[in-house]
């Protein structure tokens, strides 16, 4: 899960919130990290322990400075209206809230965690922290925040990914997922009247779509691949399609063996490839244009697949784009990602880091989320029928197909290296486009010798097979 760093406060929304979130669609099943409704708690939910109850007066009289981090800005004002709110409980603890790049901030955490110098608040994935986890640097979850998140609050696949070796590690604070992105305009323009929902009836569009100049320049990409980019995101998007075909990045070899191996360099995996490679080829997609939400939001790109934070980019840096797009769910499958709080073991007012932690659980808190930073609270229990009636931008996300299947980044501390290994390799891949396009034989060398890479990674990290 990424985010783009110009985001801005683009949603001035969220008006009261009404019916149950399944009443969004008969036929329709939430998103794993969908969120709704204030005050409401769904069957089975439980209520977050008081940030004021839970311990007596846990951030005691003294002054007391918390430090937030993140890797991702457009959270900042999210932590700081939280922090405004807290301190006026809590007159004696005042914040300052830390964030940059997510790249950026995860070379940090790797110097910060193992030299006691990280924030008393961590947020980041329980995947990406698993090796420190493993270290003993980041502080188990209090016993009464454990129960919270496996009480009812959170869907299983949100839990499950804020989980580490069967406990809970983390307590998670807002989630994703992605959809696919169109014009609507763009579709009305050749004639097409609706979304697509297969991956057969993406391709088709993209091509209908794609528009070149005289001389056979793209001006429009039918679809913006993600073709370049800092770390693993290239290989996350390669994903993201691999997962409608039924596949992973890796797999376990079978369940609970603590095995792996690459997934990705099957006949699907070859195929998807391929697709990429002829697409540039055939000039559904250029390197030389804008791309992705840029692309999109400058009307060089007709689709493209994101995160739901594109929906409040769009409203401040394209807000004539407003009523001029939707969103779909991919068919089959999708990526969750959950980002989880921590406090490391070193923060030296733990007691009062966890209640700040309790408090940003809390409904305000997490329905401030989506209208602040445009990511869906983690909260399972909250009801956002109204906020989709405003925003159906977010329509891809808050409303998928019965039977979707949601993957979430495996628990292995070597999983980033060889993601980002594999995102290295796809971007020289698709700059040698012309060599590879019509030729399954590369492609399909090119997969093995990746997957090799790949397998020796888990290898040597103890996960081979």
């Amino acid at each position: 899960m990424q985010q783009s760093v110009g985001l801005r406060k683009g949603l001035a929304l969220l008006a009261a919130l009404g019916l149950a979130f399944g009443a969004c669609s008969p036929a329709a099943t939430t998103a794993p990290s969908a969120a709704g409704t204030p005050g409401a708690t769904a069957a089975g939910g439980s209520t977050a322990p008081s940030a004021s109850t839970a311990v007596a007066n846990p951030c005691g009289d003294a002054p007391v400075a918390l430090n937030i981090w993140g890797g991702y800005p457009e959270m900042d004002a999210v932590y700081k209206k939280a922090g405004e709110a807290y301190t006026a409980l809590h007159p004696n603890v005042t914040f300052t809230i830390f964030s940059t790049d997510l790249r950026g901030f995860e070379q940090k955490l790797t110097t910060a965690l193992p030299s006691n110098t990280a924030g008393d608040v961590v947020i980041r994935t329980a995947n990406f922290l698993s090796r420190f986890i493993d270290q003993g640097l980041l502080a188990p979850v209090p016993d009464d925040l454990a129960a919270f998140v496996k009480g009812g609050s959170y869907s299983d696949t949100v839990i499950q990914d804020s989980t580490y070796k069967d406990k809970v590690v983390g307590v998670p604070i807002f989630s994703s997922g992605t959809a696919l992105y169109y014009n609507t305009d763009m579709l009305a323009e050749v004639g097409l009247t609706a979304p697509p929902t297969t991956m057969d009836m993406i391709w088709d569009y993209a091509h209908k779509l794609a528009k070149t100049d005289a001389s056979g320049n793209v001006t429009r990409a039918g679809i913006s691949f993600r073709l370049s980019g800092q770390g693993s995101g290239v290989a996350e998007k390669f994903w993201i399609l691999l997962l409608q075909s039924g596949h992973e990045l890796v797999k376990e070899t079978s369940p609970g063996s603590g095995k792996w191996a690459a997934d990705y360099n099957g006949p699907d995996g070859a195929k998807l490839l391929q697709i990429y490679v002829d697409g540039l080829r055939d000039k559904i997609d250029s390197v030389n244009i804008d791309a992705d939400a840029k692309g999109f939001e400058n009307k060089s790109a007709a689709m493209f697949a994101r995160e739901p934070w594109v929906v409040a980019d769009i409203a401040t840096n394209a807000p004539d784009l407003v009523g001029h797009y939707g969103s779909v769910s991919l068919p089959t499958g999708d990526l969750g990602g959950t980002e989880t709080m921590f406090v490391p073991t070193s923060a030296p007012n733990a007691a009062c880091s966890w209640d700040f932690i309790k408090f940003l659980t809390e409904q305000d808190q997490q329905l401030s989320i989506p209208t602040i930073a445009g990511w869906l609270p983690s909260r399972n229990d909250l009801d956002l029928t109204a906020f989709l009636a405003a925003n159906p931008g977010y329509e891809g996300f808050l409303k998928k197909p019965a039977g979707m299947k949601v993957s979430l980044t495996p628990p292995l501390p070597e999983f980033d290296e060889l993601e980002t290994k594999l995102a290295t390799h796809l971007v020289d891949a698709y700059a040698d486009y012309a060599n590879l396009a019509g030729n399954p034989d590369k492609i399909q060398a090119l997969l093995n010798t990746w997957a090799d890479e790949t397998n020796q990674i888990l290898a040597k990290g103890g996960h081979g097979s």
